[in-house]
């Protein structure tokens, strides 16, 4: 409709001194229009906006346009932290607004921080005040403050690690890598905690399939989407790495407890946990990440899950 482009001509005009970028995208999610800041802060040019053509956060731009369940998304990659907000329109249109945005929410770090302290203050406390004297209870007080001490540490490393990655000072040195090597030394890294659960983990990856990234980067990505597999899965499970469906392309399978479709588009927020009560343990990070690395990549993520049948992880890298 034509009052649409209209009133976002004037919306455009109206906030112009202000350092919010706006974009407007046709009912077939082509951009009709859009301002200065939004240039800037996506650091393309105009040319690139008539041709729908986002560089290096193309895959992140689409994906917030495409979907039906996201309607915020960091965008990831740039030399600022940025936050895309989308508005459909009674004509289908789409609005989206683009803002520079915190590393992290100070509330969401400080509550998350708060509970391994706390617990390690109370199990410090209680052997101050004498059950440092009780031979059954002493060592296994001194085991869990150390475990929390654990806990914590991995905590704010993941922190550190999202904060590089949003603020675009995470290097990259993309190369071919084979993914029976990285699936071989994850699993060698895991099989510990897999032990523990009696879960089995197997790498079906093919001799000489080769996938395109940074290796570090990487790495952290498949040991991310296992960890978590182990966390969702319950005694007995199984946890496969293979190859993707389409070249370049890689997932992890799992047999745990799945999830609802509409818990999906959640599980990659920070500090989002599909069953709070039983993963005590977990960060609610390992996810959040491995989202934003694939999204630095330009790659793609897609899940399939149902509640009691396990969940597949597929990850689409560019091919170079």
């Amino acid at each position: 409709m034509p009052e649409i482009k209209e009133t976002f001509e004037e919306l455009k005009n109206y906030i112009g001194e202000l350092p919010i970028g706006l974009l407007l995208f046709d009912s077939n999610k082509k951009t009709t229009s859009w301002n200065k800041c939004a240039l800037e802060l996506l650091e393309l040019k105009d040319e690139d906006f008539k041709k729908n053509d986002f560089g290096q956060v193309n895959n992140q731009i689409t994906e917030i346009i495409e979907s039906e369940y996201i309607t915020e998304k960091e965008i990831v990659g740039l030399s600022k932290a940025l936050k895309a907000k989308k508005i459909i329109t009674s004509d289908k249109n789409i609005i989206l607004q683009i803002t520079e945005t915190t590393q992290e929410s100070i509330g969401e770090m400080s509550h998350e921080l708060r509970r391994p302290i706390t617990n390690i203050k109370t199990l410090a406390e209680s052997l101050l005040m004498g059950a440092i004297k009780d031979p059954d209870i002493a060592p296994k007080f001194l085991k869990n403050i150390n475990e929390e001490i654990d806990r914590l540490a991995k905590l704010v490393n993941e922190l550190l690690s999202l904060s590089r990655i949003k603020a675009g000072k995470v290097s990259q040195l993309k190369k071919k890598l084979d993914l029976k090597s990285r699936a071989d030394d994850a699993i060698k890294l895991l099989q510990s905690i897999a032990d523990k659960k009696n879960t089995k983990l197997i790498n079906e990856a093919p001799e000489g399939y080769e996938i395109f990234g940074d290796q570090e980067q990487i790495d952290h990505v498949i040991q991310n989407l296992i960890e978590n597999a182990i966390k969702y899965s319950s005694e007995g499970a199984v946890i496969t790495v293979k190859a993707g469906p389409n070249p370049g392309s890689f997932q992890v399978d799992d047999t745990g407890i799945g999830m609802l479709e509409s818990e999906i588009p959640k599980i990659f927020d920070r500090f989002y946990r599909v069953d709070r009560t039983k993963n005590k343990g977990s960060s609610g990070l390992g996810l959040s990440i491995v989202k934003n690395v694939v999204d630095l990549h330009g790659g793609k993520i897609e899940v399939k899950s149902k509640p009691g049948s396990g969940s597949s992880f597929i990850i689409q890298l560019p091919l170079e």
